[in-house]
């Protein structure tokens, strides 16, 4: 069993958090030496719904964005190895339509959908991660850098699905940064929501209307201490 979950210690998540709270999904990793265990990429946004299973988050252009600051590498120079982090981050903020983050507890994904403020577009998105824990200031995981990536309607068609970034996660492993073992299960996850896709499959069935974000929510910036993580000072 390849160990998954976001690397911090097993303490008591808070309670669920009500809709409209404004939140953090932090993605948590360790980055070795000096760094250790930190935030490497941050996006703040609103609940849409927490009852504890399934979790909506939703993210209006202009909210606030943290990446780890550096020089990219790897096939789409996007990746910002830990040797060529000096520990800051470059701020951004979100661009495009709003997205909407469903996920259900224990499921190594979660889907996105965009909206354009009068309808759902036809882009979909598998984001390949660790399951989210409840922090004090929003969720965590751990992004796993292979994805699904999904067009068009998974109901009435016609419908589009393939994997994305796989280059990457090849990168990754052959410069030691993921073990094979562990590429090898986030593969194993990427079929199974592969599969899940193409079959429309939950959420891809779901009524989304259902996880609208209210239209008077606007832009979230990040909390003060959004990099702070458990157990630190």
């Amino acid at each position: 069993m390849v160990h998954d979950e976001v690397p911090l210690p097993p303490v008591p998540e808070p309670p669920p958090f009500e809709r409209g709270a404004p939140v953090v999904l932090r993605s948590v990793r360790d980055h070795g030496r000096p760094h250790g265990v930190a935030v490497g990429y941050a996006v703040a946004g609103t609940v849409v719904l927490d009852d504890d299973d399934v979790l909506v988050v939703s993210t209006p252009p202009g909210s606030g964005v943290r990446m780890r600051a550096g020089r990219g590498a790897g096939p789409n120079r996007r990746i910002v190895l830990p040797a060529a982090w000096d520990g800051t981050y470059a701020e951004r903020a979100w661009q495009g339509h709003t997205v909407v983050r469903v996920h259900r507890r224990g499921d190594r994904w979660s889907v996105w959908r965009w909206h354009d403020g009068e309808r759902w577009t036809d882009r979909w998105y598998g984001n390949l991660e660790s399951p989210w824990r409840r922090s004090a200031v929003g969720f965590d995981t751990q992004d796993w850098a292979l994805d699904v990536v999904a067009a068009g309607s998974p109901l009435d068609g016609p419908w589009t699905v393939g994997l994305k970034d796989e280059d990457e996660l090849a990168w990754m492993v052959d410069r030691g940064y993921v073990t094979d073992r562990h590429a090898h299960h986030v593969r194993v996850v990427g079929a199974r929501l592969l599969q899940r896709a193409r079959a429309a499959g939950w959420p891809f069935d779901a009524d989304w209307d259902a996880w609208l974000p209210d239209a008077r929510w606007g832009a979230v910036p990040l909390p003060d201490g959004w990099q702070r993580l458990p157990g630190e000072a």
